[in-house]
């Protein structure tokens, strides 16, 4: 965690919570697709869990891709969010 020192007083960094569900977001999509090419192109046996995941779809169709992208967006964002809230809650934790 960074410190800026402002007139003698020290203030921890907060994360932001948009910030962070759109990087969570944007990592949970690209992660998916990923995810999805491996599985189409039959190189990556294990992709179809995480895929699973997201969608009841036949997992290589382009319904499970559409589904899947949209659904690790919201949750990756979700997640994100989260993530950001609770590094901003437990900033007491950080030595002063």
């Amino acid at each position: 965690m960074t410190a800026v020192e402002t007139s003698g007083k020290r203030h921890c960094h907060k994360l932001g919570i948009l910030r962070g569900a759109a990087t969570g977001a944007a990592a949970f999509v690209l992660f998916y697709l990923l995810c999805w090419l491996g599985a189409a192109l039959g190189l990556a046996y294990v992709s179809h869990m995480y895929l699973a995941l997201f969608t009841s779809a036949e997992i290589t169709s382009a319904t499970a891709l559409v589904t899947g992208l949209c659904l690790s967006f919201g949750f990756g964002a979700f997640a994100g969010a989260l993530l950001a809230i609770c590094y901003n809650l437990f900033g007491f934790l950080e030595p002063r």
